[in-house]
C-alpha cells in the first residue's frame, strides 16, 4: 500500500546514510544547513488499509521499519485495546500486517502502559500492564511477524522497566521501579528460543539504593551498557527535615547521585558509588538520557539543573543542561554544561552517534532542530519540520530524523533527514577506519584473513567476531559459520596497535555465489589508554559475497570416522541409534550447508579401543550428480574434517547432536578414499598412476585391506620412480592418524586374543607363539615408524617457516598462516 520503488531508495539511505557520501565536515566548515542539502531526503507514502488507525510510534530494526497504528481513544491519554504493527521488509518492500487477536486489558490502554521491543528475527515482545488475581503486573506476549502469539510471561511490576541487552544473545530485563525503602528488583531473562518463541528467567535479585539516613530517593534512571550488561542510577536529596537542624554545614551536598552496575552472568549488582554531587539547593535534578561515547571514552548522562534564581527581589526559573562523563568503572571524567543556541528550556537534547547533540525544540509553526559539538557549541547546521508534520523521531545508530505528516485519508507520508558526522569514520562505526575486505566486495572463498583498522590503539577484548551465511528464508536467522572471542589467542593486532587480524577457516566461505555478513559485538576491542569497550559492527553491514567457484572436479563418494565424546557416546548407547544417525544427518546438512540425500550412514558403530568409553561412527557422503553447481564429496569432507577440528568456534558446539562430537579425534577417511581422492584432486598423483598403471591397480586394492599399502608408493624404495608418488602432505596427514588409530582398533586386540589364547591352553605350537612375537614386533615397529614420520612433519614444518622468515619479519597473522599452507 506505498511506493515500493521509494521505499527501496529509502532502504539505501538507511544502509549508508551515516557514510560520509552525505554529509562530511566540509559541508559543515561551508555553514550549510540541512535545508541546503533537501535533495539528500527521503521521503515515501504509506497507505493504511484499514479505516480509522491512526500512527502511534515508529521504530525501525536492523532489517524492518515498524509502523504501530491504534484507534484512538476519545480520551487523549488512552487507545481502544487492539494491537496493530506494519513490518516492512527494507530490502524487498514487502509489508506484514499483525492484527492481533487479541484484545488487550484496560489497564494496559487507558492510560496507555504498553510497548514494544523486536527480541530476535522474526520476533517482538509486546508488553502491557494487566491485573491478575488482584495484582497490577507487567506481562508480555511473544508475537512472530506472521501474527501468532507463541507464548505469554509475566514480567514483575506494572511500572518496571524493560530494556534489551545489546547483546542479542543476552536477552533482555525487567527493572522494576524503587520501593520506598530503595528497593527495585530485577529479573534477567533469555535469549528467545526461536523454534518454539519461549523465553526463561535465568536470573533475577535487587538493587539497593544507597542507605543514607538524611537523603530520600528522588528517582532513578537505567541504561544500556556495551558489553551487554545494564547500569542504574539513583538520584538523592538531601533532607533538612531528617538532619541536624542546629548548624546549616554550608558543605552539605543537597543532591547526590549514585551509580551500580549489572554485569552479565552476576548474580549481585555492584555496591552504588557515589558519581556527582553539589552543595547548591536545587530545585530538581532529571536525567534525559545515557548512552555510550562515540570514542570510547565510556558513557555520557545528559541530565538538566533545575535552579531558581533570586537577584533584587526578583526570581526565576534556570534550566541548564549538563553533560556527566564517566568511565564503565564509574569514575568520573568530565562535567560540562551545554549551552542552547535557543533560550526555549522546553527542549529535547539528545547525543549523535558520530559526535555532538542535536537540540529539537516545538514552536507553534515548526519542529527545530540544531546540532552542537562534543562541547555544545553551535555548529551552524540547522533544520525543520513544518506545521503539517505531527510526529518527529531520531535514529541515533543511522544518524536519522524523521518526520511524518498526514497526507490525506489513511496516508502518512514519512520523510527522512540525513544528519551530518561531526566526527569523521567508517560506515561500520564511529571507531573503525576502515575492513578489509571492503563492504559488498566480492571475494575468494579461501580468503585466509579479515581485517579491522580503529581510530585508536586497542587490546583485544571478550566481545566475539563472528560470520553468518545469510539464510534465503528472510525469517530465519543467519547460518553461523564460524565466532570467537577477540582474547581466544586467535586473533592478533598489528604492530601499529590499531589492525586486528582476525583468521578465517576454511570451512567459513564454502558457498559459492553467496553473500555472508561480519557481526562484531561491541567490547570485541577495548581501548588501550582507558580499557573501555569499543562500539561493534551491527548485522548486514560488513556484508562479502563469493565468486563462482572454477569447474569443480568429480569426487567419488566418500566415507568418514568420527569420534564420540564420553557424554555423546553415553546417549548413542542409551537412544535408539537409527535417530541418533538421522539428527546428526540432519545438524550435519544444515551446518555445512549441503542438502540432506548427500549424506548417509551404514549405521555401523564401534568402540574406541584407545579410550573404551568413546564411540566411533560412520558416515558417507554421496557424490554429486552434477558437481559444476553442487559441491563436490571431496569438499564437503575437508569442510567436516575443519569444523571437526575447529568445533569450539563453530555451529557444530550449538547444536543438540553435533556438539557432542569428540573435536580432539580427527575425521578421518578410509584408505580407499584417499587413493580416490588423490586421484581426482591431484593431477601429479594422478599422472604418476597412469604411467604405473599394474602397481598402481595393485597397491589400490591391497590398500583397502593395510592403508600402508599407500605409504609404500610414496616411500621412495630404492630410489625407484615407481615408489615415488607424489601424495599430498593432506594424505600423508590422514594416513599418519590412520595407522595410529589401526593400531589400537586391530592390532592391540589381535595381540590381546592371542596372548589370551596363549595363556589358556596348557601346550600350544610353535605357531601361535611365533605370531605372538611377530605381532609384537609388527606394533613396535609401526609406532617407531609412525613416531619417524611425525618428527619429520614437524621438521619439515619448522623448515619452511624459517625459510619464509628468513629476510623478513613477518607478523604472528603471516606466520599463522605460513603454517596452515605447509599443513595443506
Amino acid at each position: 500500500m506505498f511506493n515500493l520503488k521509494v521505499l527501496i531508495t529509502f532502504i539505501c539511505l538507511i544502509s549508508i546514510v551515516s557514510s560520509h557520501k552525505f554529509l562530511s565536515r566540509d559541508i559543515l566548515s561551508q555553514n550549510g544547513s540541512l535545508q541546503d542539502i533537501s535533495s539528500q531526503d527521503i521521503s515515501f507514502i504509506y497507505e493504511e488499509p484499514i479505516d480509522g488507525l491512526k500512527l502511534y510510534t515508529i521504530l525501525p530494526t536492523n532489517d524492518y521499519l515498524m509502523i504501530w497504528m491504534a484507534f484512538e481513544d476519545a480520551d487523549p491519554e488512552c487507545m481502544l485495546p487492539y494491537f496493530h504493527l506494519r513490518i516492512i521488509n527494507k530490502i524487498t518492500g514487502q509489508t506484514n500486517y499483525i492484527d492481533l487477536n487479541y484484545t488487550l486489558p484496560a489497564e494496559a490502554v487507558c492510560p496507555i502502559n504498553i510497548d514494544i521491543s523486536p527480541v530476535a528475527d522474526n520476533y517482538i515482545l509486546l508488553y502491557f500492564a494487566k491485573t491478575t488475581e488482584g495484582i497490577k503486573g507487567k506481562h508480555g506476549l511473544i508475537i512472530n511477524y506472521s501474527g501468532e502469539i507463541m507464548s505469554e510471561i509475566y514480567l514483575g511490576n506494572a511500572n518496571g522497566y524493560v530494556g534489551l541487552s545489546v547483546l542479542p544473545n543476552q536477552g533482555f530485563i525487567n527493572i522494576e521501579k524503587p520501593n520506598e525503602k530503595g528497593i527495585s528488583a530485577w529479573h534477567w531473562y533469555s535469549s528467545l528460543n526461536i523454534v518454539t518463541g519461549e523465553v526463561v528467567e535465568y536470573s533475577s535479585g535487587k538493587f539497593h539504593a544507597p542507605n543514607l539516613p538524611s537523603y530520600t530517593l528522588v528517582d532513578s534512571f537505567n541504561f544500556n551498557l556495551l558489553d551487554g550488561s545494564f547500569g542504574f542510577l539513583y538520584i538523592l536529596k538531601y533532607d533538612e527535615t531528617k538532619g541536624s537542624s542546629v548548624i546549616k554545614d554550608p558543605n552539605v551536598q543537597y543532591w547526590r547521585i549514585y551509580m551500580s552496575f549489572l554485569k552479565v552472568k552476576a548474580g549481585l549488582p555492584t555496591i552504588p558509588s557515589l558519581l556527582y554531587e553539589t552543595t547548591q539547593k536545587l530545585n530538581n535534578i532529571t536525567l534525559k538520557l545515557c548512552t555510550q561515547t562515540y570514542n570510547a571514552q565510556g558513557y555520557i548522562c545528559v541530565m538538566t539543573l533545575n535552579n531558581t534564581i533570586t537577584n533584587n527581589n526578583n526570581s526565576w526559573t534556570e534550566i541548564n543542561y549538563y553533560q556527566l562523563g564517566f568511565l564503565s568503572t564509574g569514575t568520573l571524567v568530565r562535567l560540562e554544561i551545554i549551552p542552547t543556541p535557543t533560550n526555549i528550556t522546553d527542549i529535547d537534547l539528545r547525543a549523535l552517534y558520530y559526535g555532538g547533540f542535536i537540540v529539537i525544540y516545538q514552536n507553534a509553526t515548526a519542529i527545530d532542530f540544531y546540532l552542537l559539538d562534543d562541547n555544545g557549541n553551535d555548529v551552524q547546521s540547522q533544520g525543520s519540520f513544518g506545521p503539517e508534520f505531527f510526529y518527529y523521531n531520531t535514529y541515533r545508530s543511522i544518524s536519522t530524523i524523521l518526520g511524518v505528516k498526514e497526507q490525506g485519508k489513511n496516508k502518512l507520508e514519512l520523510l527522512f533527514k540525513p544528519l551530518p558526522k561531526l566526527k569523521q569514520g567508517s560506515e561500520f562505526s564511529p571507531v573503525i577506519v576502515s575492513a578489509k575486505p571492503s563492504i559488498n566486495e566480492v571475494i575468494d572463498p579461501l580468503i585466509k584473513e579479515i581485517m579491522i583498522k580503529y581510530t585508536i590503539p586497542v587490546k583485544l577484548s571478550t566481545g566475539n567476531v563472528s560470520i553468518f551465511q545469510l539464510n534465503d528464508d528472510k525469517y530465519k536467522p543467519g547460518l553461523l559459520r564460524q565466532t570467537f572471542s577477540g582474547d581466544s589467542k586467535l586473533c592478533t593486532i598489528g604492530s601499529d596497535n590499531r589492525t586486528v587480524h582476525i583468521p578465517i577457516f576454511e570451512s567459513t566461505f564454502s558457498q559459492q555465489n553467496t553473500t555472508y555478513y561480519v557481526l562484531v559485538e561491541n567490547n570485541f576491542v577495548i581501548s588501550q589508554e582507558r580499557d573501555e569497550p569499543l562500539i561493534g559492527i551491527r548485522k548486514n553491514i560488513w556484508t562479502l559475497s563469493t565468486k563462482p567457484l572454477k569447474m569443480a572436479q568429480h569426487s567419488d563418494s566418500v566415507t568418514g570416522l568420527l569420534r564420540l565424546n564420553e557424554e555423546g557416546s553415553l546417549q548413542f548407547l542409551q537412544m535408539n541409534h537409527s535417530v541418533f544417525f538421522k539428527n546428526m544427518i540432519q545438524e550435519f546438512s544444515e551446518v555445512i550447508p549441503v542438502t540432506e540425500h548427500r549424506l548417509s550412514t551404514s549405521g555401523k558403530w564401534q568402540y574406541d579401543p584407545t579410550s573404551p568409553k568413546k564411540v566411533l561412527l560412520s558416515f558417507n557422503i554421496i557424490e554429486a550428480k552434477d558437481y559444476t553447481i553442487e559441491q563436490n564429496s571431496q569438499k564437503i569432507f575437508d569442510d567436516l574434517s575443519t569444523l571437526f577440528k575447529k568445533k569450539g568456534f563453530t555451529a557444530l558446539s550449538f547444536n543438540e547432536y553435533t556438539s557432542l562430537i569428540d573435536e580432539s579425534a580427527p575425521f578421518t577417511m578410509t584408505p580407499i578414499n584417499i587413493f580416490v581422492s588423490e586421484m581426482a584432486m591431484n593431477p601429479l598423483f594422478n599422472n604418476w598412476v597412469k604411467e604405473s598403471p599394474t602397481l598402481s591397480s595393485m597397491c589400490t586394492l591391497f590398500s583397502a585391506i593395510d592403508i600402508q599399502i599407500l605409504n609404500t608408493l610414496s616411500s621412495d624404495l630404492f630410489g625407484l620412480k615407481i615408489f615415488s608418488a607424489p601424495l599430498t602432505q593432506r594424505s600423508k596427514k590422514i594416513m599418519l592418524w590412520d595407522v595410529f588409530i589401526n593400531i589400537f582398533v586391530e592390532d592391540i586386540p589381535q595381540i590381546i586374543i592371542q596372548g589370551i589364547y596363549y595363556n589358556s591352553v596348557r601346550t600350544y605350537d610353535l605357531i601361535p607363539s611365533l605370531v605372538l612375537v611377530s605381532g609384537g614386533l609388527v606394533i613396535g615397529n609401526k609406532l617407531i615408524l609412525r613416531s619417524y614420520h611425525a618428527l619429520l612433519r614437524w621438521n619439515h614444518q619448522r623448515d619452511k617457516i624459517r625459510e619464509y622468515n628468513r629476510d623478513r619479519r613477518l607478523s604472528a597473522a603471516s606466520i599463522r598462516s605460513i603454517r596452515s599452507n605447509v599443513e595443506n
